[in-house]
């Protein structure tokens, strides 16, 4: 396989998991905050903002993990 296939794999496979954790990050924490912590009142002007830095941090972080982990398993089996 060459190595730029394999860098597409991985980036795409990478991205499709980030998505795929943002999706579920943003359901499981709004739908907890939303039903234990502030519920029908007024949230707090911080909660967006630091939810969304929270989000991007995940969502990054879990995309390059898959990333490179795919990246070194399919770069692992190139011959030259």
């Amino acid at each position: 396989m060459s190595r730029w296939l394999a860098l597409a794999l991985a980036i795409i496979a990478g991205s499709v998991a980030a998505f795929a954790t943002a999706i579920a990050f943003v359901a499981t924490v709004y739908g907890l905050l939303w039903i234990y912590v502030f519920g029908d009142n007024p949230w707090p002007a911080w909660v967006e903002p630091a939810m969304t830095a929270l989000l991007f941090i995940l969502a990054f972080g879990v995309g390059i993990a898959v990333a490179w982990i795919i990246w070194k398993r399919l770069i692992g089996r190139t011959i030259a």
